[in-house]
């Protein structure tokens, strides 16, 4: 038994379950508890700094040093988790409004996106075009909930998944992203070619490539139309 896969698996879950004030207000407690840790632990230097002076002799004592850093380090760490914050909370809103979704599922898409290296920016186009946000969609081909992922392809990643899984929103989003970052990876980086083989199976795609066919049918370009791929995301995501 995969006892600490199951842990990850349920604290997966049960954040998912929190709501996006919930989560934003977990964070908050989360960064204030590492500052008052590291005050603790940088104060401590400076008192062991005072009581053995000769220990840290010397024209700037190690204690010190690492006091000033620390008081540095936790300030900018503590300014770079709340600009991310900031911009996560103003993305979510982004997202909110533009897809008309509540602000929980945008966050659901969004921090799922992200953890599975993939630019939310395409999650959220995924999943309108494929469910239009709808959890329990099921489409003709037998594909379930909001990344209409079908149950074979669910089985590679878990083979122990039941159909009816698919309809919870996070397994669904993250078996459905992480499918299109592998089919990422296998095609280097081009997501055109990716969202293909997402929306076409990737053999059917690579036999139109082989047999010298066109294997565009709209989904990439409709899914892509007016995308521009963030730097730090990569390229490849010409229009097919």
């Amino acid at each position: 038994m995969n006892m600490t896969g199951d842990f990850d698996r349920g604290m997966t879950a049960g954040w998912s379950r929190l709501s996006a004030t919930q989560q934003l207000t977990a964070r908050g407690v989360a960064i204030l508890f590492v500052c008052i840790v590291l005050a603790g632990v940088l104060g401590a230097a400076r008192r062991t700094e005072q009581d053995a002076p000769m220990i840290f002799s010397g024209a700037m004592s190690l204690a010190t040093l690492n006091f000033g850093d620390g008081k540095k380090a936790v300030a900018e760490v503590t300014d770079d988790l709340a600009e991310f914050e900031g911009r996560r909370a103003r993305k979510l809103l982004e997202y909110s409004a533009r897809f008309d979704v509540d602000v929980e599922l945008a966050a659901l898409i969004y921090d799922i996106a992200l953890q599975e290296r993939i630019d939310p920016e395409v999650g959220f186009r995924v999943v309108y075009a494929e469910s239009r946000f709808n959890p329990r969609a099921i489409s003709s081909a037998g594909a379930f909930g909001l990344a209409q992922v079908m149950p074979k392809t669910a089985r590679i990643f878990d083979p122990d998944l039941a159909a009816e899984d698919l309809f919870d929103s996070e397994i669904n989003l993250r078996i459905g992203f992480r499918y299109l970052r592998a089919m990422m990876d296998k095609y280097a980086g081009d997501l055109s070619l990716a969202l293909l083989a997402y929306n076409r199976g990737p053999t059917r795609l690579q036999t139109l490539i082989d047999g010298g066919l066109d294997p565009r049918n709209g989904y990439a370009s409709a899914v892509l139309e007016g995308y521009r791929p963030p730097s730090r995301v990569g390229a490849g995501a010409n229009e097919r």
